[in-house]
């Protein structure tokens, strides 16, 4: 021990605690530094494999906790917020199917892919949802209809369509942890939930 100034088994004692609770505090320090970054990592590569880029309520969806336990431990958390789960879920967890209202050419769409005004339209009655030979269809209602030609007036069209995973949270997640603990020694528990 460099530096010891003690004469008795007591005094080292104390040193040892004084020290050893020194070197927990700036690990797990260390540890929480880098599970924050981790956690802003993962915001940037979700937000660069959106297509088209992430709304506003996107880039806010994954951020980081930490836990100052009573025994001293620490428990760090990138946590997916609760209110952009239900909204991502089948994009960052699981591959599922939705039944939605799909634009067809006609639409506008803004560069994410949604119809531009669907909810002001949709409200004011310029949008309106049609029911025909078992199809749901929403048609823009200032837009004329000619005789004998496709309808123009259509903008989307309910159906059920599958949304593929573009971003598998867990598994970057769980690396990304197993990347920045490799260096350090003790015990690590991932859990997921």
């Amino acid at each position: 021990m460099n530096g010891w100034q003690g004469t008795t088994p007591q005094q080292a004692g104390q040193m040892l605690v004084k020290d050893g609770t020194t070197y927990i505090n700036n690990m797990q320090k260390e540890i929480t530094n880098r599970a924050r970054a981790l956690s802003k990592q993962l915001q940037e590569q979700l937000n660069t494999s959106i297509e088209g880029g992430p709304v506003a309520f996107t880039k806010r969806t994954i951020f980081f906790n930490f836990i100052q336990n009573s025994n001293g431990t620490r428990t760090n958390q990138i946590i997916v917020r609760s209110s952009q789960l239900k909204y991502l879920q089948s994009i960052i967890f699981e591959q599922s199917s939705e039944t939605k209202f799909v634009p067809t050419d006609n639409a506008r769409l803004n560069k994410q892919g949604n119809i531009v005004g669907l909810k002001a339209g949709l409200n004011s009655k310029r949008y309106v949802v049609v029911e025909q030979k078992g199809k749901k269809y929403l048609i823009d209602t200032t837009k004329k209809q000619k005789k004998g030609k496709q309808s123009k007036r259509i903008v989307a069209v309910r159906e059920t369509k599958k949304r593929k995973m573009i971003f598998d949270f867990f598994e970057n997640a769980e690396k990304g942890a197993r990347l920045i603990l490799n260096n350090v020694n003790g015990q690590f528990k991932f859990t997921k939930g």
